[in-house]
């Protein structure tokens, strides 16, 4: 299993442990360091077991190059990712790894439900993952199997698929499984077998490059939707920008993906917008009451 990091020394060793502690023993724990400043690797290279590796990159190359560099530096038939804030129940693998091994030989992924963590509104739910008919399709209205924690692999899928796209600074784990619909189904673990701590970026440029380089990759993908599927899917992408920007405080700069999620869907982006201004109006007034008291 592959664990990227870049300067997590906070949440690391949670990860990591998770990962150790599997009911499924027979593992490798690759965690691959991606040119950390803080003290990640000091606290990954104290943890004695000898089914952990730690691999540093000496540039920062971002997630997918990361993922890439443990992908092809690991053994096993089967290659699972963790991102390094999350973490795994001791069942996970067990559990998944017998659903992928009884699914027909052309199902090579494996996702499981999750325990979503919402750290900045302070929410914690349960979602399980449901099966679908259609993953081609499933997949270009969303991504809601937190591929980056959950996913499992059969290590030949890489070969025949190819490597996560490294030029990508967001979305990777989503254009990988598109591209990967093409050629089988992802085998659905309905059950939550994994936390993930969700916190919004803070980097609304690269949420909105991302959006751009998705959209023009698989403009074939979009297009072969409904039209009323293919406007919800290309505008709820362009409104991820627009959160973002709108949490980073970027009200300019959200102008332009709004501009284009407006041209998708207008009565639904106001919608969005309106209850965004009003959100960021109640917040300001309950710091305004606190600072008062």
């Amino acid at each position: 299993m592959v664990i990227p990091m870049f300067n997590r020394v906070a949440t690391i060793r949670r990860a990591v442990d998770s990962a150790l502690a599997q009911s499924f023993r027979d593992i490798e724990v690759i965690v691959v360091d991606d040119a950390s400043s803080d003290e990640s690797v000091a606290t990954v290279a104290a943890i004695d077991d000898p089914r952990l590796r730690l691999l540093r990159r000496e540039q920062n190359g971002g997630a997918s190059a990361a993922r890439n560099t443990g992908v092809a530096a690991s053994h096993g038939s089967l290659v699972a990712f963790l991102d390094s804030d999350d973490e795994w129940f001791p069942r996970k693998l067990e559990i998944q790894v017998a659903a992928l091994e009884t699914a027909p030989a052309h199902a090579g992924v494996s996702c499981t439900g999750v325990e979503m963590h919402l750290l900045d509104h302070a929410i914690t739910r349960l979602q399980p993952l449901e099966d679908s008919s259609d993953w081609a399709r499933r997949l270009a209205m969303d991504c809601d199997l937190s591929p980056g924690t959950t996913q499992l692999t059969r290590r030949a899928v890489f070969d025949a698929i190819g490597p996560l796209d490294e030029t990508l600074p967001r979305f990777e784990d989503w254009d990988w499984l598109i591209r990967y619909t093409r050629t089988g189904p992802i085998v659905a673990v309905r059950e939550p077998l994994a936390r993930v701590y969700n916190r919004r970026a803070r980097l609304g440029e690269v949420v909105e490059r991302s959006a751009e380089l998705l959209l023009a990759k698989h403009r074939a993908v979009f297009d072969a939707l409904a039209p009323a599927d293919r406007r919800k899917a290309v505008g709820d992408i362009w409104l991820q920008a627009v959160g973002t920007y709108a949490f980073e405080g970027k009200l300019g700069a959200l102008l332009r993906p709004a501009a284009a999620a407006f041209a998708q869907r207008p009565l639904h982006t106001l919608g969005r917008l309106a209850s965004g201004a009003a959100a960021v109006a109640r917040g300001r007034l309950a710091r305004a009451v606190k600072d008062r008291s």
